[in-house]
């Protein structure tokens, strides 16, 4: 009998909102004195099938090893705790900073550009840089939800949370930012950087369809990464509540 896995252990622990470095350490130490409980019982003149037997049967029953973690509820993670606060809140504060620090590099690329590149004849950026800065503006609106999308699905994989509560925390990352439209436009004269949100006054019919259309693409490719982890056999665990 090899060293075991206590593979349904783990599920268990962690479908409980046990959190998953808890249940390593947990398991690991199980490990350990199955290791301690098989050298002890080869030295009384077990051999070793014998002995792994006997050390799996004093470890005791899966229920019991589950209520010895189940039973402190300090054990439980943050997320399974206040999923509200991760899956709501967490993917609302990602976007904000993913926002904050696409902003602060642009501005500080935009700002470098201007003082080495003095243009004394005025001259309209080339047709490239304002390419450039238009695929760099897409990030808070295209990249940055789907990329939110797959640390909720990753922290909800891990964690064994509700599948209604990772949707919820994929949902608003990418609908929410996709109505973030940030441009910038430069006529040689006068450069600007602005930041229209396409859910919030004054509302602009066109900032509002595009948003619906980034919207689109960012569930749809998150729905499409979801499917491929269903097609990998990879299934979250519990389906209704926290």
């Amino acid at each position: 009998m090899p060293q075991p896995e206590f593979e349904s252990l783990r599920q268990r622990l962690l479908c409980a909102g046990i959190a998953p470095r808890h249940v390593d350490r947990y398991l690991g130490e199980l490990r350990d004195h199955f290791d301690d409980l098989v050298r002890e019982k080869i030295a009384g003149g077990l051999d070793r099938r014998h002995a792994e037997a006997e050390a799996r049967s004093r470890l005791g029953d899966e229920s019991v090893l589950a209520e010895t973690m189940l039973e402190q509820p300090g054990m439980r993670s943050l997320v399974s705790r206040y999923p509200w606060a991760a899956f709501v809140l967490g993917p609302i504060a990602m976007l904000v900073a993913a926002l904050a620090a696409t902003l602060a590099i642009e501005i500080a690329v935009l700002t470098l550009v201007s003082q080495v590149y003095r243009n004394p004849s005025h001259l309209p950026p080339p047709a490239w840089f304002i390419t450039m800065v238009g695929f760099w503006n897409a990030t808070p609106s295209l990249v940055a939800p789907v990329a939110i999308a797959g640390v909720v699905y990753f922290v909800g994989l891990r964690q064994r949370m509700s599948m209604r509560w990772v949707l919820l925390g994929a949902v608003i990352a990418c609908t929410l930012g996709a109505f973030q439209q940030l441009t910038f436009s430069d006529n040689g004269y006068h450069g600007e950087l602005s930041l229209v949100s396409g859910l919030m006054p004054p509302f602009s019919r066109g900032v509002f369809l595009e948003g619906v259309v980034r919207a689109t693409v960012n569930l749809t490719v998150a729905a499409g990464f979801a499917w491929a982890l269903s097609r990998r056999g990879v299934r979250f665990s519990r389906f209704s509540g926290a």
